[in-house]
């Protein structure tokens, strides 16, 4: 903007020197405008021009951001023209884009009227301003996560001697914002674990020597309710002295106590398993069917002696090992249990590289992973003696059963004897005594026993005379006759007999019991 003579009376005296002053002005290559205290301008340079666009208005704060020209007009008002002032403001120019300046109000010159007109030296600081306000934003995130967060943050800065504990790192140890912190390294040691003292001590050393393998450590400490907290610490170094030494150290700390009771859970529960597992002998596998992997435990080679070294992958090692009678049907079940996803079991013979059988019993399901493979997992275990022994049990079982129908049959005879005539067959005077004890105790007075006795005459000739077979030939047609003559409810025992045969006597009685020994 050329020299403007609307604003000539506001100097006491045109100076002489003004045209140089301008030409100064026109040669600075930032905006700069020869302004009033009511932000008029007096001039504005080319640069100022090329950069603003100018003002419509003929003012400079037309082209201000509204929200900021009350402050700027103040401070061109109330401020003293003849000292250096700074303030920074939004300008609005005609192509829209809002840019912050930083304006620095000098006095114009000597020859001007320093309590009318000032300098304005125009500085674009829009990148530093955004930059500032991208900190800005990044600190009150950080410092809004710091409060939400989990982790408590630490800030060591052993050159200044400042130290920084957040909120969380405070609440982590049930520490309130006024409870003071251990007044030296050695009180702050003397609340940790016992067990964890000097595995910590060898972790801040090689942490603050930067090492990255102790970036990361875990410890115990004593929470102020006075229980162990289970602590992970992170940490790097961020600022070194000339000699190397650490000066500046930051880190995070975690409450990771119910992560490591829930550890503790699951490697106690792994330990009772593999325990159990190891115990029983029980071998346990996993088999990704998609990519014919196969992960199996140690018990697992040992069942089917092999070493791990062994590639043991589907249609493999297991498959050639399956005993040449039961691969057929062992693999057929497989299959068809696969296709189906149920569970399964089986019992199948191995023969080993040493060329022994063994008996094996298996439990598989199949499932599908995460990655959408077709999975089988299952337990193995070798039943060999068990199958061993169930077979002498099974041949013992058989043969004490045998022995008892023996037993049962000798019993029988051996009854049956004590009870009979060997001869005739016909029950003897032992069971004749017995049937008779019983009859009497069931008999009533309205009934009675009736016995017939007979006796076979001269039968002591026909043994002297003929012989003793010619004797036992008689009393067995004897005792034939008179079985078809008893009724259903007769009873017939021999009464008596010598063991030569020489003489016996015969005799019957009614009865209404079986020729039977009694129970």
């Amino acid at each position: 903007m050329p020299f403007n003579l609307a604003h000539a009376g506001a100097l006491a005296a045109p100076p002489e020197n003004l045209g140089i002053l301008i030409a100064i002005y026109e040669a600075i290559p930032f905006p700069v405008a020869l302004i009033d205290q009511e932000g008029n301008p007096f001039h504005l340079n080319a640069a100022f021009e090329r950069t603003f666009g100018g003002s419509q208005t003929g003012r400079v704060v037309s082209l201000v951001h509204p929200d900021d020209r009350e402050n700027l007009v103040t401070r061109l008002r109330d401020g003293r023209t003849d000292v250096t002032d700074r303030i920074q403001f939004r300008l609005q120019p005609a192509d829209g884009a809002i840019r912050w300046i930083e304006a620095t109000l000098a006095p114009a010159s000597p020859e001007i009227s320093a309590d009318s007109f000032r300098a304005a030296f125009f500085v674009d600081i829009t990148a530093f301003k955004t930059e500032i306000q991208e900190l800005t934003d990044r600190e009150s995130r950080w410092n809004n996560a710091l409060v939400s967060s989990v982790t408590g943050v630490w800030d060591h800065n052993w050159a200044t001697g400042q130290k920084y504990y957040s909120p969380t790192w405070r609440r982590i140890r049930g520490l309130s914002p006024d409870d003071p912190l251990p007044a030296s390294t050695a009180e702050w040691l003397d609340l940790l674990h016992p067990d964890d003292r000097d595995h910590v001590i060898h972790c801040i050393e090689r942490q603050n020597a930067g090492d990255p393998d102790y970036a990361i450590f875990e410890y115990r400490e004593r929470h102020k309710a006075g229980h162990w907290v289970w602590i992970e610490c992170r940490g790097d170094c961020v600022e070194w002295d000339e000699n190397g030494k650490p000066t500046h150290i930051v880190g995070t700390d975690t409450d990771i106590t119910a992560r490591k009771l829930a550890e503790e859970t699951t490697a106690r529960m792994a330990r009772r398993l593999d325990m159990a597992l190891e115990i029983s002998g029980i071998g346990t596998y996993e088999c990704d069917l998609t990519t014919g992997v196969v992960d199996w435990d140690d018990r697992m080679y040992r069942i089917y002696g092999v070493g791990r070294r062994e590639d043991v992958r589907v249609g493999g090692l297991w498959e050639n090992l399956l005993h040449p009678e039961d691969a057929g049907r062992v693999l057929k079940n497989v299959d068809e249990h696969i296709r189906s996803g149920n569970r399964f079991s089986d019992q199948y013979r191995v023969v080993l590289r040493d060329g022994s059988d063994r008996v094996i019993r298996a439990r598989t399901m199949t499932f599908l992973d995460g990655d959408g493979h077709q999975m089988t997992v299952g337990a193995n275990w070798d039943v060999t003696e068990d199958v061993g022994l169930h077979r002498e049990l099974e041949r013992a079982k058989l043969l004490a059963e045998a022995r008892n129908g023996e037993l049962e049959a000798a019993k029988d005879r051996i009854e049956h004897s004590a009870m009979h005539d060997y001869l005739t067959e016909l029950p003897n005077r032992r069971y004749l005594d017995e049937v008779l004890d019983r009859m009497a105790a069931e008999s009533t007075d309205e009934t009675g026993i009736a016995i017939l006795h007979i006796d076979l005459d001269r039968f002591k000739q026909i043994n002297d005379t003929l012989g003793h077979d010619a004797g036992d030939a008689v009393l067995l047609h004897t005792a034939r006759t008179l079985r078809t003559t008893l009724g259903e409810e007769d009873f017939m025992p021999v009464s008596a007999a010598t063991n030569s045969s020489s003489y016996r006597n015969l005799a019957a009685s009614g009865s209404v019991l079986p020729q039977s020994p009694p129970a």
